[in-house]
């Protein structure tokens, strides 16, 4: 009886915690769709600007999130972030090329192609026989660094566009070259891929030794796990640009609302980015009106005190 109480209070405290990620995603659709909105011109207001804004923060949420969750699982690191495998830096090239030699009219794209070379180029150079997680983070961060030397050398050689590529380069919704329909093929071939292959997050959970008959097996699915990260992380690219903290706090918020099962944690950091994005959306468009904040800033300033208090949780300061 007293086991059935403690599982009723679990399964209790789940739904009340996902019944209040829906709340907040719904409220934060809201004020995105709704506050200050022009009556007169209201119909095309909503179908040419905030649709297509609220559809961007949705799936760049939702897809940070999820390549956050597959990364902490493979490399047993809460503290694991998408870009830890060198995608911030590719994609940051490819926007910063795009505006500096195209006349910044396919950034976007740029952005997305660079973060899904970059992921192939960090793979490759960890080797597939000899493939670790280790290896793969250590490369990641070392593509990291190197490129974003020259990221920084063109920004400082172009004075005349630094202002532009930076801007551009803390996120936001100003990209001329994203389509929402290819955006919404992306994200659904992405949910569905991610949808196969989360089951299989929970073995992980298990001693490998015991799932995996070999070590080959087990690099062949951190390897493809790690694609499917990088192809998540792409397409938050192309919607947004390079946004930090959503791919770390996120996953971290839903195994602490929903524990560790894998096929919860789906359902939940698709709900909790969003409702950052939206709500982090709705700030930096109103928090200082007419003026608008880099989206990247409000996430940073939003998701910094989360991140301290999950490292306090941690113990690790």
């Amino acid at each position: 009886m007293k086991r059935l109480k403690t599982y009723n209070f679990v399964l209790n405290k789940k739904f009340f915690a996902f019944t209040l990620l829906v709340v907040i995603f719904f409220a934060s659709l809201a004020l995105c769709l709704f506050y200050r909105l022009d009556a007169s011109n209201y119909e095309i207001i909503l179908k040419f600007i905030r649709f297509p804004v609220v559809i961007r923060a949705i799936v760049s949420g939702a897809t940070l999130a999820l390549a956050g969750m597959f990364l902490q699982a493979i490399s047993k690191n809460n503290l694991a972030d998408p870009y830890l495998t060198g995608l911030s830096s590719g994609a940051g090239l490819g926007i910063v090329v795009s505006m500096l030699f195209f006349n910044s009219s396919h950034y976007s794209l740029f952005g997305f192609t660079g973060a899904i070379l970059t992921a192939f180029l960090v793979i490759f150079l960890s080797g597939f026989s000899k493939f670790s997680i280790t290896k793969l983070i250590l490369i990641g961060l070392s593509v990291n660094l190197f490129v974003g030397s020259i990221i920084s050398f063109f920004i400082l050689t172009n004075p005349q566009k630094a202002y532009p590529m930076t801007l551009v380069l803390s996120g936001g919704f100003s990209s001329p070259d994203s389509s929402e329909k290819f955006l919404l093929l992306l994200f659904l071939a992405g949910i569905i891929i991610c949808g196969v292959f989360t089951p299989i997050l929970n073995l992980l959970r298990l001693d490998e030794r015991i799932v995996f008959t070999s070590v080959a097996i087990r690099n062949k699915y951190n390897i493809i796990f790690v694609l499917i990260s990088a192809f998540l992380t792409s397409i938050s690219v192309y919607s947004i640009g390079i946004l930090g903290f959503v791919g770390i706090i996120c996953p971290l918020l839903s195994k602490l609302l929903f524990g560790c099962d894998a096929r919860l944690l789906f359902f939940g950091n698709i709900i909790s980015g969003s409702a950052l994005l939206l709500l982090s959306t709705f700030i930096s468009q109103n928090g200082i009106f007419p003026l608008q904040i880099p989206l990247g800033v409000v996430v940073a300033i939003v998701g910094v005190p989360f991140f301290v208090f999950f490292l306090l949780k941690e113990g690790r300061l």
